[in-house]
């Protein structure tokens, strides 16, 4: 245990921060929201930031946060503390030009993006940025690949068997190319 007491004024119960967690889908919200919970219940800071794989100092940046602002300020900011990131590799008009092909079910693979992206645009991706590019963009929702709302509902990453749609189990890059 490190430091001085723990003291807030908490605005919320423990039973609301339990429902609150339970609606949340956002992975980064969601750890927030526990630790938040974690607190409330009397666990240390230390045990709350090894629970939700933080460091310690970014449950207190979490904890300052509430102070100031409640939960509301606290599951509003992004990661990074609320830095901008990294600009885009590719430019809107570029970013466009992906989001249509997948709307139009061109890739059935993060890596079919990656590829098509490198040979159209000359910009280099690892599959991770892609995939990441491709989550920002909803494009796990927008995929259309008028096989119906099944494989429309299916992960940019799931291969899917070319001729019916249907996703195929285990296969890979290989056995597809």
């Amino acid at each position: 245990m490190r430091g001085r007491p723990l003291v807030i004024a908490w605005q919320e119960s423990v039973e609301e921060l339990e429902a609150r967690l339970a609606r949340e889908r956002n992975g980064h919200r969601r750890a927030r929201i526990q630790a938040l919970l974690m607190l409330r219940r009397g666990s240390p800071i230390d045990e709350v930031s090894r629970a939700v794989g933080v460091d310690y100092r970014t449950v207190q940046r979490w904890v300052a946060w509430y102070r100031d602002g409640g939960l509301e300020s606290v599951v509003r900011r992004t990661p990074g503390h609320a830095a901008p990131g990294r600009p885009s590799l590719l430019s809107r008009a570029q970013l466009d030009a992906l989001l249509t092909q997948v709307d139009a079910g061109a890739f059935r693979t993060v890596w079919d993006a990656v590829r098509w992206v490198s040979r159209e645009f000359g910009v280099t991706y690892t599959y991770t940025g892609m995939h990441a590019v491709l989550s920002r963009n909803d494009a796990q929702e927008r995929r259309g690949t008028g096989q119906g709302s099944r494989a429309a509902a299916l992960p940019i990453d799931f291969p899917l068997s070319p001729a019916s749609g249907v996703a195929v189990a285990g296969s890979s890059e290989s056995e597809r190319s």
